[in-house]
């Protein structure tokens, strides 16, 4: 657990470093890509548009594609929220940090997010990053995948 919150850390933590080698991480190696399959579950989709709509899409756009200059700091210091949709830094993080974020928000960093713990389950969380993983371009979503891969090695 331990392990875990480090790695949760860390992972927020980036939000703020420079960006990284994007075409390092969208080249894979052609036999891992091809191995790489999404969900398509149509109701968990269904269910997550859902949710986004009711409690993401006001901060972060009904198409998930975030706040306008959402890299740059409000009059209070913080970012906007990011666009979710495969053109911000979402992808870069594992699902483990992705669902911390969720259920904790960004106050504690210095983000306006807030905390939906209590407020939606897991599964509820689940089918709301299904729904903004859909969005996604393959390429991103396989960046994506290997980045939760290597996390999930790190922390067992």
């Amino acid at each position: 657990m331990k392990k875990m919150m480090v790695l949760i850390s860390v992972s927020l933590m980036l939000v703020a470093c420079d960006p990284p080698d994007v075409a390092k991480l969208l080249t894979p190696p052609a036999k891992e890509a091809a191995e790489i399959k999404r969900n398509v579950d149509s109701e968990q989709l269904s269910r997550g548009a859902v949710l986004f709509k009711k409690n993401c899409a006001v901060c972060h756009g009904d198409q998930a594609q975030g706040a306008v200059n959402w890299q740059k700091r409000d009059k209070d210091g913080k970012l906007p929220a990011p666009p979710l949709n495969g053109t911000g830094h979402t992808w870069h993080h594992p699902m483990a940090a992705l669902k911390y974020t969720i259920k904790n928000g960004t106050g504690k960093i210095g983000g306006n997010m807030p905390a939906f713990a209590g407020r939606l389950t897991d599964a509820q969380i689940e089918d709301m990053l299904m729904f903004v993983q859909a969005k996604w371009p393959d390429p991103i979503y396989e960046a994506w995948h290997r980045t939760d891969e290597r996390a999930r090695k790190t922390t067992k």
